[in-house]
């Protein structure tokens, strides 16, 4: 069943409950209080019909000729009794009726004053007591108009609680489809997507409301998920480009190889290129590995790793791997503010991260010295490496840490663009804060606050 026909049936069925509810203590209570009425003017007959049959030795003959006045006009119409001790009828109608029974009868007596209905039969009795005995006086009553009133009420109730359903049935589905509209919008506008094409966003009204949250929460969801999808196209292309690449060129020196009969020169040529694009494969596919295991699980900190220990390790194999590129290390730190170079991480893993932002800054810095400064940044270690070479752009800049991605001014320079992306996820990993900043022929500047 659909949202909205469940409010509508809930809307309906609390109010039909509701008003049926008010309708039941509403009928009763009229019925209740008209009921008390009516006993209340039988009381008063009563006592009139006691005054009447009793009484009549011990008025004046004036008085009991208004007494008698009153007493036909009050209950013409009405059965009249009056039993005695013994239950026998004294006065008024002389067959028994079957609904006065023994108990009734010492109920009357011990109560003074009794009233009851039976069926559509009205019954008011007073126990009196006269010179000539004690009597139990009983007057029995119908009362049509009232059980027509009673009867015309109900029906109007029932009548206003089945318009009543209707008109909130209708006004409940007009309400939840103006209410699901922009819902029902949304459904439609997800059903044409396809976030594996275009950039697409969902269209609603401005209604500053939960359901506006909820549209840009998934505007916002839509927008991670193009990008992702984005991210793994690019890393299928160009993963599949880095590995092609040397295993193209295996393919090729080995065919030139065998295609003729090779003198041992040649034969130590093509093994040094064949050696050299297995090395460059095996390279990629290690950092493949370590990008896979930085996704999946959490690395194993050590306490009270020195962040400068760290780095010297990295400078001493950069010295050998790029001799021509000086690397200027500053020690700006307060006077004794060294223990800022203490920090809990994954030693190999944060050796990886430092050697791959450092070797990019000699790789790209065209000879130009790189200068690597350590300094306090509030309370907190800074890193800041800087070179002077070629810079990235901006475009470019925006997708540095994306699997396989290559600047458009780095194709001359070897590389498989896994680099960045290991660094930065090891980076993230150890809660470290990381900021680029180039400008094309201006060099790189990278900080890095521990």
């Amino acid at each position: 069943m659909k949202v909205q026909h469940k409010l509508t049936l809930v809307s309906s069925l609390v109010f039909s409950l509701v008003f049926t509810v008010s309708s039941a203590l509403i009928y009763f209570n009229f019925t209740k209080s008209a009921e008390n009425i009516f006993f209340e003017e039988l009381a008063r007959k009563a006592s009139l019909t006691a005054m009447f049959y009793l009484e009549e030795d011990e008025m004046s003959s004036k008085e009991y000729k208004r007494i008698e006045k009153r007493f036909l006009t009050a209950t013409a119409n009405q059965e009249i009794r009056l039993y005695d001790k013994a239950g026998n009828i004294h006065f008024g109608e002389a067959d028994a009726d079957s609904n006065i029974t023994i108990k009734i009868l010492k109920t009357i007596r011990d109560r003074e004053s009794y009233s009851f209905k039976i069926d559509s039969l009205y019954y008011y009795a007073i126990y009196y007591r006269d010179n000539q005995g004690s009597f139990s006086v009983i007057i029995k009553a119908n009362n049509p108009t009232l059980n027509a009133q009673e009867n015309e009420f109900l029906k109007i109730l029932l009548t206003a609680l089945l318009v009543g359903i209707i008109v909130i049935v209708a006004l409940s589905y007009t309400l939840s489809r103006i209410a699901y509209q922009p819902i029902r919008n949304i459904i439609e506008q997800v059903k044409a997507l396809d976030v594996t094409r275009d950039r697409k966003q969902l269209t609603y009204p401005q209604t500053r409301d939960e359901l506006e949250d909820l549209f840009k929460e998934f505007n916002a969801m839509l927008d991670k998920s193009y990008q992702n999808i984005q991210i793994q196209k690019n890393f299928i292309s160009h993963a599949s480009h880095e590995l092609k690449t040397p295993l193209a060129a295996i393919v090729g020196d080995l065919e030139v190889l065998l295609n003729k009969e090779r003198s041992v020169a040649e034969y130590k040529s093509v093994s040094r290129d064949v050696l050299h694009d297995a090395e460059r494969l095996e390279k990629i596919l290690k950092n493949l590995l370590i990008l896979a295991d930085l996704e999946k699980q959490t690395p194993e900190m050590r306490s009270g790793q020195r962040i400068d220990e760290i780095l010297w390790e990295v400078l001493d194999q950069l010295q050998s791997e790029y001799p021509d590129t000086q690397t200027n290390l500053a020690l700006m730190l307060p006077e004794g503010r060294t223990d800022v170079l203490t920090f809990t991480c994954n030693p190999t893993q944060l050796y990886i991260a430092l050697y791959n932002l450092i070797e990019n800054a000699a790789k790209f810095s065209d000879r130009k010295p790189i200068d690597i400064t350590l300094e306090l940044a509030g309370e907190r270690l800074q890193m800041i490496i800087a070179d002077k070479g070629i810079g990235i752009s901006q475009n470019d800049l925006a997708h540095i840490f994306e699997p396989f991605y290559r600047g458009g001014n780095v194709s001359r320079t070897r590389g498989n663009g896994l680099g960045m992306t290991i660094s930065s996820k090891i980076l993230e990993n150890h809660g470290i804060d990381l900021q680029i900043r180039s400008t094309v022929g201006a060099g790189i500047t990278v900080r890095i606050l521990f």
